[in-house]
């Protein structure tokens, strides 16, 4: 670097000699910190965080992983290609004139009509006066690994409307770091109010910046009926297959030559949403051919037929199927095998069916006529007749083969 860029940007003595370097080490470190600035947070709500009955503090809600989807359909005007506006109107059913909106709505109650107005309704929806309450805290351990459904939401504190929410959050969010908690709260929302765990985040700063910013993660704690317990399925030694060592060693070398080096999902992009951003480009453009878009998420078909591949590939399947493998034949027999227990599985359960009727006795008093179609196909599955025809050729199916 020259002295005179140097004094622009106040390097001194052996600082000169060490920028060059640092900046070389640092290229991948300002790739990143590009991502991340293009990647830009915005708030998506405010929220009112009730700590006691007499403490209650602001903070900013942040969506920090999202899938990316299209956006919202805009409807245009056929002629001005302008945006429209939809609007709601009531109209009498008897004149045709335009009503006001209702300002009562009523609910039939014990044959009684209960009116409310439109302040009452909403009061009753609201579930709570503040949008997150604390409940209380518990132990980092008994926050489970499956009690996290869906993507968190991360809080920060803000003074805009409530001053002095930052200095009571810090306040909070150090304890819970330092005893190793997390906070119990109840997110009051109209439509689904539901309980929530508050994780807080300790700030994370490297020689590139900031990595991890400080603040809480609110968890939606699932419902009893979202937690599914696993069958219990008891297997012996003998009964579960096995891998043996050269199987292991081949799939090892197959897993070696396919790894896809310094892999990143940013990398690859969205094809459906590829495919969308083009046809809008096409559109504003005015081009009459949409662009071809490439799937990236699809199989590298010539990676795969280079010939280590192949071989690797080769050797795998030889050691678990075996040298004189056929995979059409296999995945016929599979097929075949498939549809036989099927409809073994099905004759067996007409047959558990079948056995709690006495078929004599129901032949020889006539009662078969009052029996369901479904009733009698159970006879015909289980002793593998036909089961097709009306309810009378059934009947004269099953007294054929009673020999009545």
């Amino acid at each position: 670097m020259s002295l005179f860029y140097a004094d622009l940007i106040g390097l001194e003595g052996d600082e000169v000699v060490q920028y060059v370097p640092s900046a070389g080490e640092k290229l991948e470190d300002m790739t990143d910190q590009l991502r991340k600035r293009m990647m830009k947070k915005r708030k998506v709500k405010t929220l009112s965080f009730a700590i006691t009955n007499d403490v209650c503090i602001e903070v900013n809600t942040y969506a920090l992983i999202r899938p990316t989807a299209p956006g919202t359909i805009t409807w245009l005007d056929s002629i001005s290609n302008l945006p429209l506006k939809t609007e709601r109107s009531f109209i009498c059913n008897d004149t045709g004139a335009l009503l006001q909106a209702p300002q009562e709505r009523f609910q039939l109650y014990n044959d009684k009509v209960v009116k409310f107005s439109v302040r009452e309704l909403s009061d009753v929806k609201r579930v709570s006066s503040h949008h997150l309450r604390l409940l209380g805290f518990k132990p980092l351990d008994c926050l489970k690994d499956y009690h996290n459904l869906s993507p968190s939401t991360f809080i920060y504190p803000s003074d805009e409307q409530i001053f002095g929410s930052t200095r009571v959050f810090v306040a909070l969010h150090s304890s819970m770091l330092r005893l190793g908690r997390f906070a119990l709260a109840f997110y009051g929302t109209p439509t689904r109010p539901r309980l929530v765990a508050l994780v807080a985040q300790e700030e994370v700063i490297s020689s590139s910046g900031q990595d991890e910013p400080p603040g809480m993660h609110m968890i939606y704690l699932p419902y009893s009926d979202d937690v599914r317990y696993p069958e219990e399925v008891h297997l012996t030694s003998g009964d579960a297959p096995r891998a043996t060592d050269e199987q292991i060693k081949k799939a090892s070398n197959l897993l070696r030559r396919i790894d896809l080096k310094h892999f990143s999902v940013s990398h690859f992009a969205n094809p459906g949403l590829q495919k969308h951003y083009g046809i809008l480009e096409a559109l504003a453009l005015g081009e009459d051919e949409m662009p071809d878009i490439k799937d990236e998420t699809l199989p590298d078909e010539e990676g795969l037929a280079r010939p280590g591949v192949v071989k690797a590939i080769e050797e795998f399947k030889a050691a678990v199927f075996g040298e004189n493998y056929d995979q059409e034949e296999a995945e016929a027999a599979a097929a075949k095998g498939g549809a036989s227990k099927k409809r073994k599985a099905i004759a067996d359960a007409a047959s558990q069916k079948s056995a709690a009727y006495d078929w004599a006795d129901l032949a020889d008093n006539g009662k078969l006529k009052d029996m369901t179609v479904m009733d009698l196909k159970t006879y015909l599955t289980a002793h593998g007749l036909a089961v097709s025809g009306k309810k009378d050729a059934i009947i004269s199916r099953i007294l054929t083969h009673l020999g009545k």
